[in-house]
């Protein structure tokens, strides 16, 4: 059989600025499919189907959809993320996720899934894993992980364990910087790779972490992502079997240190299937057909490689329902993701009582109330009978109840999870201004680390999630959840 390594090369797609021309001349050099970022999902259902049908040899497709279709594509069901679910501790939740994401990134075209993240969030500084994480605790994260991948091939759709071996220590972001993890091994067995042991033998595929991990690779000058330990710890010593791809190639971690082809030819020989995101697809998928010519331990590794793309394709190749656009973004998810919103709420700190009849509303890092993110969670409190005035963050009035909406999330690229030391001065300031005062985050829970005041989580920032909170502080609904991480 004739090694055609194009294949294992995947190059991102991102609507609104990549040129179709392009994609089309990658699938005539043979790539294996495409990482897809932004579109609409009517836009992304063709482009998928017009590359399928140009393509020798089937496409994979594949997204970072970890909150449903919406994360990455308009049209699409938004759906609460990881730690919202382990707030709610429930498996019946975290397959509905699965299932609806599935069924959705299906009728478009896209048949492998960037997720769940099994990431510990046991670092509060973490700028990028946080609430994409199911808590801190390793066997809530196995079990609720576990059903979002029933979930997800139950439609037909290939999950992915990911940051192999662990992103949740972490205080820099990968996209910017290449992390270092300071545990040893021992730390590592009993936390961070408990998900990825215990989900062996169910998960579809694995991504690798561009990280340093001496307890792992000694050298420390080589990302993980690279490193020949992914084939001595992930396969040999946890039995995995399925598909393995780096993460993104472009990101900075990697950019910035190595020509691409000699990242690619690390991570293969290391035990890596899929290169994802190069920054020069073409030029990658052309310089690895002549590397792999010359170099037969290249060429065994990209065989291998190719064999277990070919498996993972064919485990999608089962007889399932049809699927058309009409269920992306249906009625009945829409009901699901006001319903899994409602479960995933939780008291970090419970208010002595509900919402007075005013309140003053505040967010930190907007300017004016045009700015507001939670302009859907006011306008809920003020259908639920609340007089909602917007404050500037330099006043109150005397007596006056503060609200103030927290939007703090991970975000590539930015490397910031906290507010600034000026940000966080202001609000502590009018926390002691205000007769009353309430955190809502609708996203970190870790803010309530740094202010002693009560207030809720809802852990997304989705209009259901904002609902969901305002009927909460209202007394409509009861708030059930448990938090899923300790908080100092």
């Amino acid at each position: 059989m004739a090694v055609t390594p194009a294949r294992l090369v995947f190059p991102s797609f991102q609507f609104g600025l990549h040129d179709p021309k392009t994609a089309l001349r990658l699938v005539d050099l043979g790539v294996g499919g495409f990482c897809l970022y932004g579109g609409e999902v009517k836009e992304i259902a063709v482009f998928t189907a017009r590359l399928q049908g140009r393509a020798a040899k089937p496409l994979l497709f594949c997204a970072d959809y970890e909150d449903g279709l919406a994360s990455h594509a308009a049209g699409g069901t938004p759906l609460s993320s990881n730690m919202g679910l382990g707030a709610s501790g429930s498996e019946d939740w975290a397959y509905r996720k699965g299932e609806i994401t599935g069924l959705e990134a299906r009728a478009i075209g896209v048949r492998w899934v960037f997720a769940p993240v099994v990431d510990l969030a046991n670092q509060p500084d973490n700028p990028i894993v946080n609430t994409r994480s199911f808590g801190d605790d390793p066997k809530q994260v196995v079990r609720l992980a576990r059903a979002y991948l029933r979930g997800l091939k139950d439609q037909g759709v290939l999950g992915c364990l990911k940051h192999f071996p662990g992103h949740g220590r972490t205080v820099k972001d990968s996209h910017l910087d290449l992390p270092l993890i300071k545990a040893s091994r021992a730390e590592l067995e009993g936390s961070d790779l408990v998900p990825f042991r215990e989900l062996a033998d169910v998960a579809g595929s694995v991504m690798t972490a561009h990280l340093i991990v001496p307890a792992l690779e000694r050298d420390r000058k080589v990302p993980y992502s690279l490193s020949a330990d992914v084939d001595k710890t992930l396969r040999a010593a946890l039995g995995f079997e399925g598909l393995v791809t780096t993460d993104a190639l472009n990101m900075r971690a990697i950019a910035d240190r190595f020509r691409e082809l000699e990242a690619s030819r690390r991570a293969l020989l290391g035990g890596a299937d899929v290169l994802l995101v190069p920054a020069e697809p073409e030029r990658l998928a052309r310089e690895l057909e002549d590397a792999v010519r010359k170099d037969k331990a290249l060429e065994s590794s990209a065989t291998q490689a190719l064999s277990r793309l070919d498996a993972a394709q064919e485990s999608l190749n089962v007889p399932l329902p049809g699927v058309d656009m009409v269920h992306v973004g249906c009625a009945d998810h829409r009901l699901a993701e006001m319903q899994m919103a409602e479960v995933c709420l939780a008291w970090p700190r419970k208010p002595e009582a509900q919402l007075p009849s005013e309140v003053a509303y505040w967010e930190p890092e907007a300017d004016s109330p045009d700015d507001w993110l939670g302009g859907k969670f006011v306008e809920f409190l003020k259908i639920a009978g609340v007089r909602v005035e917007p404050c500037d963050g330099r006043s109150l009035k005397k007596g006056a109840t503060l609200v103030i909406g927290c939007f703090l999330s991970p975000r590539a690229y930015t490397g910031k999870i906290a507010y600034d030391k000026k940000t966080a001065a202001k609000i502590s300031k009018l926390l002691k201004i205000a007769a009353r005062s309430l955190i809502v985050s609708f996203g970190s829970p870790f803010v309530f680390e740094s202010f002693t005041v009560g207030g809720l989580c809802a852990f997304s920032r989705n209009e259901a999630a904002q609902h969901v909170a305002a009927a909460a502080l209202t007394g409509k609904i009861a708030v059930k959840g448990r938090m899923p991480v300790a908080l100092k």
